[in-house]
């Protein structure tokens, strides 16, 4: 295909499950671009087609420094298409591949980005969620940033009846209420969100397994497990506890929007990175980074109640009673001795004075 409307298809970018990307030239101005072209059965459905109108056009009108923009979208020669912003970098995904599990400051960047994207979505009127976040449909760029692609098309296959051709790796990803067909909103994308994050600090998702039932049973009842001492070292507890906390099996219990997710992140944000995901070149637990929260993680599993803010701690702290040793006793008493001995001589010495005073005033009497 050299063709496809108004567009010069100039190479195959990548192919899945929803369709294939390539990259593609407009014809009038020249501008590159990613053109998504979706599955063939899609556009047969006619309610899809209607569903994908829709929701390309709300897209269109979803503008945020963290999300993929939706340049134009339409049907053409009988398939559904959409040109986006082509982007210099590579996927989650492919970063995870070569890099492994992430340092925690630069995982609580890209977290952050994220949610500052979804939450742009979350946000919008009418409301957006995007139902299949997962590292393949994150872009890292080549200067640092990371934009989330890929809003609306998993609302499309549902549409289509084609929930159960999803892969294991989509599975991983999905919400408790997802799988059980409950109602979905921005929690259930905070889900997800939750799974990414565990996934960038122990470089694998909570809950694997090749067999798709027993991965959905994983997800909907069994806690996630909590993250090995290599993870844990010189990881910050409030950072440990928001993952946890995103993990929750019931939507009640996470946080209730991306701006609390932003929120409870803020002190951990590198201070040169703005949150954007630019790398972070320092190791885990490196100084020199200002948080609320330093201290790193204790064995303690994720299901223990919640830790008060160290603030607290140390006031409380201080007000018990302090431990003197016996070198610094001794050290006390010695400085006291001294003191006792300057102020018994200086007594003495006043004392003296004011009779040698009184003498000679009777002296220089007639």
């Amino acid at each position: 295909m050299d063709q496809l409307g108004q567009y010069r298809i100039v190479s195959l970018l990548g192919e899945g499950g929803m369709g294939k990307v390539y990259e593609a030239t407009e014809r009038l101005s020249g501008r590159r671009v990613a053109l998504k072209v979706l599955r063939p059965e899609l556009a047969r459905s006619e309610p899809v087609r209607r569903l994908f109108e829709n929701e390309m056009t709300i897209l269109a009108g979803l503008d945020h420094p963290n999300v993929v923009r939706c340049l134009a979208c339409a049907e053409v020669e009988g398939e559904l298409m959409m040109a986006l912003e082509l982007l210099p970098g590579r996927s989650l995904r492919d970063e995870l591949r070569e890099c492994g599990a992430l340092d925690w400051l630069r995982a609580v960047a890209i977290i952050s980005a994220i949610a500052r994207g979804l939450g742009a979505a979350h946000e919008h009127e009418p409301p957006i969620v995007h139902r299949d976040l997962k590292p393949e449909n994150v872009m890292v760029l080549a200067d640092g940033g990371v934009k989330v692609t890929d809003f609306g098309v998993a609302k499309l296959l549902a549409a289509l009846g084609t929930e159960s051709t999803h892969s294991v790796g989509t599975l991983a990803y999905m919400s408790p209420e997802q799988i059980d067909a409950g109602p979905v909103d921005a929690r259930s994308d905070l889900y997800a969100l939750g799974v990414v994050f565990y996934e960038l600090l122990a470089g694998r998702p909570p809950f694997v397994s090749s067999s798709p039932r027993e991965l959905l049973n994983l997800a909907c009842t069994t806690p996630p497990p909590a993250f090995s001492e290599q993870v844990r070292r010189g990881l910050p507890r409030g950072v440990e506890r928001l993952v946890f906390e995103l993990l929750e099996k019931s939507p009640d219990r996470r946080p209730g929007s991306a701006a609390d997710v932003l929120a409870a992140l803020e002190p951990f944000v590198p201070s040169d990175g703005h949150g954007d995901g630019t790398r972070a070149s320092a190791g885990r637990g490196a100084p020199g980074r200002p948080t609320l929260d330093p201290a790193p993680a204790t064995a303690s599993s994720p299901g223990d109640s919640p830790r008060r803010d160290d603030t607290i701690a140390l006031l409380e702290k201080a007000r018990l009673p302090r431990e003197v040793t016996p070198k610094t006793a001794a050290l006390v008493i010695a400085l006291l001795s001294v003191l006792s001995g300057l102020l018994t001589y200086a007594v003495g010495a006043r004392g003296g004075g004011a009779d040698i005073g009184s003498e000679a005033t009777t002296r220089s009497g007639p």
